[in-house]
């Protein structure tokens, strides 16, 4: 990806970045220059998630190219390194043409991952995946506060997703998950 800027919009959920990222795309048109926008939504990925994820309706889009929308089945998944890998290719696409790319969603760690690159850690595993979810939340919990405290002070004592995940990394690595965020 070239690195000359671009608009990046991003805010919680009903806060007007679609509309704002519209305006901005056909006011650069209206100056000559085509806009394209790119979501950075990690539900507007999914086909079928159309009233759950807030997707700008045809007429919402007032005829601006969107990109990274309706792009995975809902019983897949995608990983943050596989939207990196397609707003990447995207945002090429679009300047290949002469257009310039917006980003605009609400989904952070997207946005973070685009602008900050992601760090160096390792794949999923599939095992131990399946090991810590059969391990009781609290000893997964305790687990964690042993092997990374600071992870376990940022993520909820509710988020099996991260707490796994988390877990995983160490296990994988040895290296607790809040150092190697730090590459970023």
């Amino acid at each position: 990806m070239t690195s000359a800027p671009f608009p990046v919009i991003c805010g919680p959920t009903a806060s007007g970045k679609t509309v704002l990222a519209v305006a901005v795309a056909i006011a650069l048109g209206e100056r000559g220059t085509a806009a394209e926008i790119i979501s950075a939504d990690a539900f507007q990925v999914y086909r079928e998630l159309d009233i759950a994820s807030a997707k700008p309706t045809a007429e919402e889009r007032k005829g601006v190219p969107h990109h990274l929308i309706d792009v995975v089945d809902v019983e897949e998944r995608i990983t943050v390194a596989q939207w990196l890998g397609l707003a990447e290719a995207a945002i090429d696409d679009i300047r290949g043409r002469g257009a310039v790319p917006i980003v605009v969603g609400g989904t952070h760690l997207y946005i973070k991952a685009l602008l900050d690159g992601l760090f160096e850690g390792p794949g999923a595993d599939e095992a131990i995946r399946a090991e810590l979810a059969a391990m009781d939340a609290a000893a997964r919990r305790a687990e964690l506060e042993r092997v990374d405290p600071v992870a376990a002070l940022r993520i909820h004592a509710n988020d099996d997703r991260r707490t796994i995940r988390a877990l995983e990394v160490y296990r994988l690595t040895g290296t607790p998950i809040s150092e190697l965020l730090k590459q970023w």
